[in-house]
């Protein structure tokens, strides 16, 4: 059954040379543009930026290199129309994206600080907020794992959303976050634990706000394939992807076969 009403596509563009979606990286100009031109064509109404990988064994790099490495791509994309997200744990790095026009903020850290988020109301910017029990990605490198399960999920982003909106921020959207499962986990409870998540969507709408999956990519392709499709048929609001094509062509299965 196709969703009632399509996700909005968030695609996205990586900034940092060592994530492990290689084909999502652009580091010049050029490949900046040429993969938003891609991805706006994709259908994306929103471009990711991120620009400091949670791959478990990237260098860490600082605030100052994070904001070093999408000021000019951020300049860039929003000079040619686009409407840019930035993807960051660090409330420092907020400002900074703010400052420099972006129209969402892709907060994926545990706590944003009361500046950034009078900051995001101010510039009445869209907010996500994500699950991240461990604090950001490099502290859950040396962190014990931490369930993933609904009942977390909801106890972590309640009090965030009630600051949020307490800030004036209009427009804030959820995300279970998918993708954070801890690395030790074995795969096949990982995907078990994703699936629950998936299933039990639902008991995530009861805090009243859009909801964004990440259509996590899966080394194999018909894992990213079926992958993509449990997230599209959990039937989120927003979905963020590094392959929207996929996306595109499960919804034209689902759209023909609603017409046939």
């Amino acid at each position: 059954m196709p969703p009632i009403n399509p996700p909005k596509l968030m695609g996205v563009i990586n900034l940092s040379p060592e994530s492990m979606v290689a084909d999502s990286i652009a580091l010049s100009e050029l490949d900046i543009l040429a993969r938003a031109a891609w991805l706006q064509a994709q259908g994306c109404s929103i471009i990711d930026l991120g620009a400091r990988s949670i791959t478990p064994t990237a260098p860490k790099i600082s605030d100052a290199e994070e904001q070093r490495r999408f000021t000019n791509p951020l300049r860039l994309l929003t000079q040619h129309g686009y409407k840019v997200s930035i993807d960051t744990w660090s409330s420092n790095t907020v400002l900074a994206a703010l400052a420099g026009g972006a129209a969402t903020i892709n907060f994926t850290g545990s706590q944003l600080s009361i500046e950034a988020l009078n900051a995001t109301a101010s510039a009445k910017a869209r907010l996500i907020l994500t699950y991240m029990p461990y604090g950001d990605a490099y502290l859950m490198r040396g962190a014990d794992p931490i369930p993933y399960r609904m009942t977390n999920i909801l106890e972590h982003l309640e009090p965030r959303v009630r600051e949020a909106r307490a800030a004036g921020i209009k427009d804030v959207v959820i995300d279970p976050n998918l993708g954070i499962i801890h690395p030790t986990t074995e795969d096949h409870a990982k995907i078990q634990l994703q699936n629950r998540v998936l299933w039990n969507l639902d008991r995530l709408r009861a805090l009243g706000c859009p909801i964004l999956l990440y259509a996590a990519r899966k080394p194999e392709p018909l894992a990213r394939i079926l992958f993509a499709s449990n997230v599209l048929h959990a039937r989120p609001d927003y979905i963020r992807t590094h392959h929207p094509d996929i996306l595109n062509q499960l919804m034209a299965i689902d759209l023909h076969d609603a017409q046939g």
